[in-house]
């Protein structure tokens, strides 16, 4: 059976904000007392952004639309008329340019506001907001908000003033997407397996080491064995988080496992989850020689804190620390930052 972590939805947030390459959204909150930071306070922050550009004025553009007419306007599809012809039909397709306000950013934010107003994680008085928003947009069409689609957007001298809105709409999306596929969610918390928190974590620490600091170089490392013989039959090697720094005279190899418990049982005797050490053991003896090297193993808090520090030699250490993902963000961000200041 997998496990569950309570995770606050502020820090839920903060996460996803550097895992999409927007800090900005998370700095943004630095100054608010995190207690208020929940999901209908996220859903409050899109609203503020439509009724911004709201009073600055929707965009539009020129959308190509066909439509069956019994009178010649525009591109005549040839192909699509035939079977009206056929029918002897007194109509054809004609394909025709209009000004329209139904584009990919104002689709967003419909489809958007068609969520938060049936989503019963935010207040009722939240919903009506976001309903009666939607009266304005009668024009554009909602669409299912991938992804893919969300990667497609591009921001351009006169869009740039939907982008935070945009950027809100992409981690409700993401959050509303955990929140359907996993767990028990309420206002201020969100509970997520380990499996699923793992790829979150790994994701953000990956991401928040690359955009918080310039002295390493961040990447996945694949390693080859040093061993003779048929390498085909050997397991891959590849690390979560590698950081370089700069000269190449360090590295930093980080692996986040999500596990309830820190520790494994063994005859009544608590120590730290083997295959875990192995693995990142590994890592560091298949570095270069002339490399400074410490491997830092990071757990969740699970009401036992750990900070333990094991040297191999002069240039190789070995680290295991959890890091309590329901503290406020301030201090997450802040242990985050000293493991590179303690290097």
């Amino acid at each position: 059976m997998e496990s569950a972590f309570k995770v606050p939805i502020r820090n839920l947030f903060c996460m996803l904000s550097y895992m999409n390459d927007m800090p900005e959204l998370a700095e943004s909150l630095s100054d608010l007392d995190e207690d208020i930071i929940t999901y209908d306070f996220i859903a409050n922050q899109f609203l503020k952004e439509v009724d911004r550009i709201n009073r600055r004025g929707m965009i539009k553009d020129y959308v190509v639309r066909g439509e069956e007419t019994n009178r010649l306007g525009g591109r005549l599809l040839i192909n699509e008329s035939l079977p009206l012809i056929m029918a002897k039909k007194p109509a054809v397709v004609c394909e025709k340019d209009e000004y329209s306000p139904n584009v990919k950013l104002n689709q967003v934010m419909k489809s958007t506001l068609k969520s938060i107003s049936m989503n019963r994680y935010v207040r009722e008085e939240t919903r009506r907001r976001s309903f009666m928003n939607l009266e304005l947009l009668q024009e554009v069409e909602t669409r299912d908000i991938s992804k893919g689609f969300l990667s497609k957007i591009y921001f351009g001298r006169h869009t740039h003033y939907y982008k935070r809105m945009i950027h809100i709409a992409k981690l409700l999306h993401e959050l509303t997407l955990l929140s359907h596929k996993h767990g028990n969610w309420s206002l201020y918390t969100a509970e997520l397996d380990d499996k699923v928190m793992n790829q979150l974590f790994e994701k953000f620490l990956f991401h928040f080491y690359r955009i918080e600091q310039k002295e390493y170089r961040v990447y996945s490392e694949r390693m080859q064995w040093k061993l003779e013989g048929n390498r085909a039959l050997l397991p891959s090697m590849q690390t979560d988080i590698s950081l370089l720094k700069r000269d190449c005279t360090e590295k930093i190899i980080i692996d986040a496992k999500f596990y309830k418990n820190v520790f494994q049982e063994n005859y009544g005797k608590s120590s730290f989850q083997s295959h875990n050490l192995y693995q990142l053991f590994t890592y560091l003896m298949h570095q270069p020689k002339e490399m400074n090297v410490r491997g830092i193993l990071i757990y969740p808090f699970n009401e036992v804190e750990v900070n333990e520090s094991y040297r191999w030699s002069e240039r190789v250490a070995m680290e295991v620390m959890t890091v309590d993902l329901g503290d406020s963000w301030k201090r997450i961000h802040l242990k985050l930052r000293s493991i590179l200041s303690t290097s």
